[in-house]
C-alpha cells in the first residue's frame, strides 16, 4: 500500500520529506498539518471492479499506470498539475474531464486510451447519460436549467407519476421506485450547502394539464413554495419567444468542472467537454435574457394557479 492511503504519516515519514526538514520544527509542522488536512478530506481507497462501470474502469486504469510507476498519488497530482483529492476522486470512481484526461493520459503514457474512454462516456445510450448526469447532479455547486415541463428537482409525486404515465404507457416502469428515487435527488436542497439552482421555465408548462387540474394546482404550488428558497429561482419564459425544442441543463462541479446535459423525446446527451458545455451556457444565456423577471415570473405563476382553480 502507497503511504498507508496516500499521504497519511502514520507509521513513518515519506521518505526524504520530513527527514530533509527536522532542522526546522516550526515548518516542519506546518507541513504536517498541511499534509494532514489533506488526508482528511481525501475518499479512502476503495476496492474497485474494473468491470461494474465505465468509471470503474477508468478507475482502475488510472490508479494501476499510477502504481506501476511508483508514483503517489500527490506525486500524480503534481504532474498534472491538480490536487491529491482530486486524483484520489478519480482513483475511486469520479471521472476527470477531458482536460485533466488528456494530461492524465500523456503524463501516464496511456497512448490515448483515456481519453477514448472519457469520449465514449460522453456518447453513450440515454439511460448512462441519465445516470452521469444524475450522479453529477447531485454534488453540483450551481444547477442552471431550461424546461418544456417542470424539472424532477421540483417536481411533486403527483405530477411525476403523470409524467411517467404519459412517456411509458405500456406501464413497464416502476413508478414507486420513479418516485423514490425523485424524492432522494430533490434532499440535495436540503443539505447544509444546497446548490444555487436557477430555473428558466417555458410557460406552457404552467399552461398544460398534466394529470388533471388538481395535479397541476399542488405542482404551481410546490413551485411557489420553492421560490421562497433563497437558493431557487424560476423564472418564466413566455409561450410567443423563441424556446429550445429540450431540456437544458448546466452543472458547475466542486472542481469548478462545468458540464451540459440535454434531453427530447426519448434523447439524451451529456456532454464534460468544455467547448460543449459553453455551446448550450450560450443557448441558455439567450432563453434566460428572453425570459420574464423574478418578480413577474412569481406573478405569471399565481395567475397559472388562478387558471387552474376554475
Amino acid at each position: 500500500m502507497d503511504v498507508l492511503m496516500e499521504g497519511s504519516l502514520s507509521g513513518g515519514s515519506p521518505p526524504g520529506r520530513l527527514h530533509d526538514r527536522a532542522d526546522s520544527p516550526t515548518l516542519t509542522s506546518s507541513w504536517v498539518s498541511e499534509r494532514d488536512r489533506e488526508t482528511r478530506h481525501m475518499p479512502a481507497e476503495n476496492e474497485i471492479d474494473p468491470s461494474e462501470s465505465l468509471e470503474s474502469f477508468i478507475a482502475d486504469m488510472v490508479r494501476d499506470a499510477r502504481k506501476r510507476r511508483g508514483w503517489r498519488q500527490a506525486d500524480l497530482a503534481t504532474k498534472v498539475f491538480s490536487s491529491t483529492t482530486r486524483i484520489s476522486e478519480i482513483e475511486n470512481g469520479d471521472p476527470p474531464d477531458l482536460a485533466l484526461g488528456r494530461q492524465l493520459d500523456q503524463v501516464l503514457e496511456l497512448g490515448g486510451s483515456l481519453v477514448n474512454l472519457l469520449k465514449i462516456r460522453d456518447r453513450v445510450a440515454l439511460d448512462d447519460y441519465a445516470q452521469g448526469f444524475l450522479r453529477d447532479q447531485d454534488r453540483a455547486r450551481t444547477i442552471h436549467e431550461f424546461s418544456l415541463v417542470v424539472p424532477g428537482l421540483l417536481q411533486t409525486p403527483d405530477y411525476t407519476r403523470a409524467i411517467v404515465r404519459l412517456l411509458r404507457p405500456d406501464g413497464g416502469v416502476d413508478i414507486d421506485a420513479v418516485l423514490r428515487r425523485r424524492v432522494e435527488r430533490q434532499a440535495v436542497f436540503d443539505g447544509a450547502c444546497p446548490p444555487w439552482y436557477w430555473l428558466v421555465l417555458e410557460e406552457s408548462a404552467l399552461m398544460r394539464v398534466m394529470g388533471s387540474k388538481q395535479v397541476m394546482r399542488g405542482q404551481i404550488e410546490r413551485l411557489l413554495e420553492a421560490t421562497e428558497r433563497p437558493f431557487i429561482n424560476v423564472q418564466v419564459l413566455r409561450s410567443e419567444r423563441v424556446a429550445a425544442h429540450g431540456s437544458i441543463s448546466l452543472l458547475t462541479l466542486p472542481s469548478g468542472e462545468r458540464t451540459a446535459y440535454t434531453e427530447g423525446f426519448g434523447t439524451g446527451r451529456y456532454m464534460i467537454e468544455m467547448s460543449e458545455a459553453d455551446r448550450f451556457q450560450r443557448i441558455y444565456d439567450r432563453l434566460h435574457a428572453d425570459a420574464l423577471g423574478v418578480d413577474e415570473s412569481h406573478e405569471a405563476i399565481r395567475e397559472a394557479l388562478r387558471r387552474h382553480e376554475n
